[in-house]
């Protein structure tokens, strides 16, 4: 969640109160009283091919019918506004679903996306709106896969993994204030796999080299979360240093999170690169929603 109280925006297909995107975040403004926004975009090209394919040589009929769809969403916005008792507004725009999303980024909370279906590999395809929007936001990105079950979301606990990167601490920051927004606690991870001290390759556990490691992660994690938790001090943290890789670890270890929060670039990431690989593989797997967090260059990094 941002530092401010904006509103919560969410990107909404034809499908809307049926996607699980839109359906947590309308969950996250009843249970935070933020106003909610469902943007709404339609590209005139894609309306084209459409007329292209049914054989039309006029778009009317399709823009009647789009306008005719497009009310019937607003009619379904405003019923879901009423069950759950928040304020919602349903905003529509022409051109990409990413471009219009982006116009909150310096006022939204939050912005919510949703992204493809699962492919042959298991694993769901980011579609354009989702890679754009979690690459370039100045807010934190929820992205959420088909497939949650929003319903389920009920351990009251967040992870967040860390890495002692500056988009990981903007994630622990994150992670605590959407805690403490959300009654939850939150789980802090890093992870080492593949390692060396002295020239050594630590895989025995009671080696002074592991121990050693492990102490080395727990100072980066503690350090990563000392300005989050001055605070939140309310916000319960557990500390979790594990082996293992980890894409892997935080997959596993998320399902018994309601949230798995990241930050937008690792150590690991290629200089240049707007979205990590493992933000990235998280945001195609995960069976929870991902937030994805970036920290602005202004914003030191503690040593």
């Amino acid at each position: 969640m941002a530092t401010h109280a904006g509103p919560i925006v969410v990107g909404a297909d034809g499908g809307l109160t049926d996607s699980s995107a839109v359906r947590w975040a309308a969950v996250l403004a009843q249970r935070t009283g933020l106003p909610l926004i469902v943007v709404h975009a339609s590209e005139p090209e894609a309306l084209a091919a459409r007329a292209a394919v049914a054989g039309a040589t006029d778009i009317t009929l399709l823009l009647e019918a789009e306008e005719e769809g497009n009310q019937q969403l607003s009619e379904q916005v405003d019923a879901m506004g009423n069950n759950l008792g928040i304020d919602v507004t349903y905003v529509t725009r022409r051109g990409s679903a990413g471009k219009a999303l982006l116009e909150y980024q310096h006022e939204a909370s939050v912005i919510v996306v949703g992204t493809g279906r699962k492919g042959l590999i298991s694993e769901f395809v980011l579609g354009t709106t989702s890679l754009a929007v979690a690459a370039h936001a100045h807010c934190p990105v929820a992205v959420i896969n088909p497939e949650v079950k929003v319903e389920a979301l009920t351990h009251h606990r967040i992870g967040v993994g860390i890495d002692g990167s500056r988009d990981s601490q903007a994630a622990a920051t994150a992670a605590l204030q959407f805690a403490e927004t959300v009654d939850a606690g939150v789980v802090a991870v890093s992870t080492w796999y593949i390692e060396t001290v002295d020239g050594y390759l630590v895989t025995e556990p009671d080696s002074p080299e592991w121990h050693q490691l492990q102490e080395s992660k727990r100072s980066t994690l503690e350090r990563a979360l000392a300005p989050a938790r001055e605070a939140h001090p309310q916000v319960p943290v557990e500390l979790e240093v594990r082996r293992g890789p980890v894409i892997g670890t935080l997959l596993e270890m998320s399902k018994d999170w309601d949230l798995v929060v990241v930050g937008s670039r690792g150590l690991g990431g290629i200089q240049g690169r707007l979205l990590g690989s493992v933000s990235q593989r998280l945001m195609r797997a995960a069976s929870v929603p991902v937030l994805v967090c970036t920290l602005p260059k202004d914003v030191a990094v503690d040593a």
